[in-house]
C-alpha cells in the first residue's frame, strides 16, 4: 500500500509496476477476444506468435504441435523473429529437447542454455540446427486438448538467461489461448468440411453449426471473463448470448452469494442439482405461478459446484449449449478456486486502499472491483470490524469463508479481521452473531458501522468504529456484535451528528481533565467515566478498575477540583456523563 511515508523510489517503482501489469492483462484479454473472431488458421497463429514475441519482450517465438502428420516428430507451425529456414521447418523426435520435458510434465520448462544443458535429451542433427540459428535459451509452456499435450507455445532468445516468473505465466497464458484458438478453428473448419459433403441436408448442417458457433460462444465467455477480469457478470453475460434467453448461475461452493450476477435459489431446486449432476442430464422444474425452468449441474472431479438455471423447456440445440455452458462454469470455478491462494493478499490490499485513499480519491478499477463484491455508492454497506483472541478471530474468518467464499470483502488488517459488506450480507453476520442459539465467541468483539452510502466517509468512520470497539472492551460489554448504538441515546445521538464540532464541545466541557491526564500521565478521564457508569459508587468503581477505594475518591476529588465540586451532582451529573461517555467514543 502507498502511504504519505512511503519512500519516492517505492512509490515509483509500484506505480509502474501496476502500470505494467494493467497493460498486461489488457493486451492479453484483447488479444484473446481478438484471436477467436480470426477463423483463418495460417493469420491466426501468426498473430498469436508475433504478439507472443511482444508481450515477453523476445528474440522469437514459435508453435510446435506433436505428430501433426503421423511420423512421430514435432513440427513447427508458426514462427515469429526466426532466421534460418531449417529453424523454421524444424523437425524433432518427440521426448527430445524442452518441447519433450513439457510433453512429460504437462507444465512449462525452460532451459538458460540449450546447448549445455544435460537434463535434455538431445539429437545431433536438431543440436546443429539451433547452434546455427544462435538460440540459447529457450522456454516453452504445454498446449493442452482433452488432458493430453498437443504441442508447445515456445519462445527463445539467442542469449543465455533464465526466463523470469513474469514470463514464464504469460508464456503459459498464451499458450492456453493458443489450444482454444486452435481447437475452435478445428471445430469450425471439421463442421465446414461435413457441410461440404452433405449439402443434400443443409438446413441441418446449418443448425448444427449454429450450435457449435453457440458452444464456441459460451467458451469465449470464459475465456473474457478470466482474461478480462469480468467475473461471475461477465461470464453470465456471454452465457445469455450463447443460449438466446435469460440465464441464472449458481456457485455452490459458497452458502451467501453477495454478486448481483449470482441467482436466488429455492428449496424446490435444490435437490435437482444433486440429480442433475448424478446423471449428467439437465433437470425441469415448474416453479412458483407454472412456470418451466431447466436446471443443469456444473461439477469439477465428479463434485457438484454450482449450476446453471434457463426459463421454459429446451431443444435438442440448446441442451448441447446448456450443457457446454455447464462445463465453462465449472472450470471457471475450477479457476477461481485456484487463485484463492493469491485472495488473501489481494483482498487486504483492497481493504487498505479504501481505508486509506489516495488523495484524488479510489480510481476506477478499485471502485469495479468492490462493485463485482456489491459494495457500490449509493447502495449501502457497512464497515465491520472483529477484534479479540487470534483463535476467535481465526475460526470467525474461517466462519465467513465458509459462508460466503470470495464473494465478501474482508482481510485480516493488523490484530483484527475487518470487513466491507454489502447490507445483505451484514444481515447474515448480524443473524450468525445473534441469533437464539448462536455460538459463543468468548471475549471476541465485532464492531459495525451504520450503514453507509460513499467510500470518502469509510476512513473516519472505520476510525470512530475502533473506538466504539475500545469502549465496549472496557466496559465488559456483554455482546458480541456492538455499535454506536450499543450505548444507548449518546451513542444514537452521535451517530447522526458531525463529530468535529462534538470533539470542540467536549474539549469545552471536560478539557482541563483531559490535559490533565495529558500532562501527569494519570487516569482521571478513565476513572470519572467509569464512575459515572457506576452510578457514582466507588466501590463499583475501585472493583472495576483494580484500583485501591481511596485511589478512587482522590482522583474524584481532583476532577472536582478541575471542573466544580458540583460536577457529578444535580443537573450538572447528566452533562458531565454525556461528554464522558461521548469523549470515550469519538474523542482524540
Amino acid at each position: 500500500m502507498i502511504t504519505a511515508d512511503t519512500p519516492p523510489a517505492d512509490y515509483d517503482s509500484l506505480v509502474e509496476w501496476a502500470r505494467r501489469q494493467q497493460r498486461l492483462t489488457s493486451s492479453i484479454s484483447e488479444f484473446a477476444i481478438a484471436i477467436t473472431a480470426i477463423r483463418d488458421d495460417s493469420a491466426a497463429l501468426q498473430q498469436l506468435v508475433a504478439r507472443t514475441r511482444s508481450l515477453l519482450d523476445v528474440d522469437m517465438a514459435y508453435i510446435s504441435l506433436n505428430g501433426t502428420d503421423g511420423s512421430g516428430f514435432t513440427h513447427i507451425v508458426e514462427t515469429a523473429g526466426v532466421r534460418t529456414d531449417a529453424y523454421r521447418t524444424l523437425r524433432m523426435p518427440l521426448g527430445a529437447g524442452v518441447l519433450g520435458r513439457v510433453a512429460e510434465s504437462g507444465s512449462p520448462a525452460q532451459t538458460s542454455d540449450y546447448a549445455s544443458d544435460t537434463v535434455l535429451t538431445h539429437d545431433s542433427e536438431v543440436d546443429r540446427v539451433v547452434e546455427a540459428e544462435g538460440v540459447k535459451a529457450i522456454l516453452g509452456a504445454p498446449m493442452k486438448s482433452r488432458g493430453k499435450v498437443i504441442g508447445a507455445l515456445l519462445v527463445a532468445n539467442r542469449f543465455a538467461k533464465k526466463f523470469t516468473d513474469e514470463q514464464v505465466f504469460i508464456a503459459e497464458t498464451l499458450a492456453n489461448i493458443a489450444t482454444v484458438a486452435i481447437d475452435n478453428m478445428h471445430r469450425v473448419d471439421s463442421l465446414t468440411a461435413s457441410l461440404s459433403e452433405l449439402r443434400g441436408s443443409a438446413s441441418d448442417r446449418e443448425r448444427e453449426l449454429e450450435t457449435q458457433r453457440r458452444i464456441t460462444s459460451a467458451d469465449e465467455s470464459l475465456m473474457d471473463a478470466i482474461a478480462g477480469g469480468g467475473g461471475l457478470a461477465s461470464l453470465r453475460s456471454g452465457m445469455e448470448r450463447a443460449i438466446g434467453r435469460e440465464t441464472q448461475l449458481v456457485d455452490m461452493t459458497v452458502r451467501f452469494d453477495m454478486r448481483e450476477a449470482a441467482a436466488e435459489i429455492g428449496d424446490s431446486e435444490r435437490p435437482l442439482f444433486a440429480l442433475s449432476a448424478k446423471t449428467g442430464d439437465p433437470m425441469s422444474v415448474m416453479r412458483e405461478g407454472g412456470t418451466e425452468q431447466t436446471i443443469m449441474a456444473a461439477t469439477r472431479r465428479g463434485e457438484l459446484v454450482g449450476a446453471v438455471m434457463v426459463d421454459g423447456a429446451i431443444s435438442d440445440s440448446d441442451e448441447l449449449v446448456l450443457r457446454r455452458c455447464a462445463h465453462v462454469l465449472g472450470v471457471f470455478l475450477s479457476a477461481q478456486d485456484r487463485e484463492r491462494g493469491d485472495l488473501a493478499r489481494r483482498r487486504k490490499e483492497l481493504i487498505q486502499q479504501v481505508l486509506s485513499p489516495p488523495p484524488g480519491g479510489l480510481d476506477v478499477t478499485v471502485v469495479t472491483q468492490l462493485s463485482e463484491l456489491g459494495i457500490t455508492t449509493g447502495h449501502p454497506y457497512r464497515i465491520l470490524i472483529a477484534d479479540g483472541a487470534e483463535s476467535s478471530l481465526r475460526d470467525f474468518q474461517h466462519r465467513l469463508e465458509l459462508n460466503f467464499g470470495v464473494t465478501l470483502l474482508h482481510a485480516q488488517i493488523g490484530e483484527q479481521i475487518v470487513a466491507l459488506a454489502p447490507e445483505a450480507a451484514f444481515a447474515r453476520v448480524q443473524a450468525e452473531l445473534e441469533s437464539r442459539g448462536a455460538r459463543h465467541w468468548g471475549s471476541m468483539l465485532v464492531g459495525h458501522s451504520p450503514a453507509l452510502h460513499m467510500f470518502e466517509v469509510v476512513p473516519d468512520e472505520f476510525a470512530l468504529l475502533n473506538r466504539v470497539l475500545e469502549a465496549a472492551r472496557r466496559s465488559n460489554h456483554p455482546r458480541t456484535l456492538v455499535s454506536l448504538l450499543t450505548f444507548g441515546a449518546i451513542g444514537a445521538f452521535l451517530s447522526k451528528v458531525t463529530i468535529e464540532p462534538t470533539r470542540l464541545a467536549i474539549q469545552d466541557f471536560i478539557g482541563p481533565v483531559i490535559e490533565y491526564d495529558r500532562t501527569h500521565g494519570t487516569a482521571l478521564v478513565n476513572t470519572a467515566t467509569v464512575f459515572l457508569d457506576s452510578g457514582r459508587s466507588v466501590s463499583e468503581t475501585a472493583r472495576t478498575m483494580h484500583v485501591h477505594e481511596n485511589t478512587v475518591r482522590q482522583r474524584i476529588d481532583r476532577v472536582g477540583s478541575l471542573l466544580g465540586d458540583d460536577w457529578a451532582a444535580g443537573h450538572r451529573v447528566l452533562d458531565s456523563h454525556i461528554m464522558f461517555a461521548a469523549n470515550r467514543l469519538i474523542g482524540d
